[in-house]
């Protein structure tokens, strides 16, 4: 009886589901088309001058520099800070205080007045200058930028100007 039932089942998985060439291009072809559809939400391509909007930054055009601009209310992330400015530069994004604490580290030592900012959401920003006019805040940005070899972690390749008009 054993030996039926395993006979039974065996021959059933023999003749089950077997891939097949035709199978797996209508996968590939799926997967190839999902992936094409998402990328085309990204690489829209709008008319010269106009606004872009990429995770809710703004690209703007200041006096030829184009940045990301955002309105997001901030705090600082240490004891006894106030912001100086209601324009900052972040150049990095994290989820852990540790890391932007240790990338403002770094950045003081370059000469940056570098700090961690914390949003309502729980992300903290690097931020190497906080600014009274946007026009300031670009020229840091600028600056930023001409320095090392730079990697944005968590923004999308350049600084971002976070606006916060009041600090939580």
């Amino acid at each position: 009886m054993k030996k039926l039932f395993f006979l039974i089942v065996g021959a059933l998985l023999l003749s089950g589901c077997k891939p097949t060439e035709k199978g797996y291009k209508s996968a590939y072809d799926a997967a190839l088309n999902k992936r094409q559809e998402s990328l085309a939400d990204i690489d829209v391509k709008l008319p010269e001058g106009a606004l872009q909007e990429f995770d809710g930054m703004e690209l703007k055009e200041i006096n030829g520099t184009k940045v990301y601009v955002t309105n997001q209310r901030l705090k600082p992330a240490v004891e006894n800070f106030k912001l100086p400015g209601s324009y900052n530069v972040a150049v990095g994004a994290y989820k852990m205080i540790t890391n932007c604490k240790a990338q403002s580290e770094v950045l003081k030592e370059e000469g940056f007045e570098a700090f961690p900012a914390e949003n309502s959401e729980g992300m903290f920003y690097t931020i190497v200058g906080s600014f009274q006019k946007l026009e300031e805040a670009v020229a840091t940005y600028e600056k930023y930028q001409k320095g090392k070899n730079r990697v944005y972690v968590g923004l999308h390749g350049a600084p971002v100007i976070i606006y916060s008009p009041v600090t939580l």
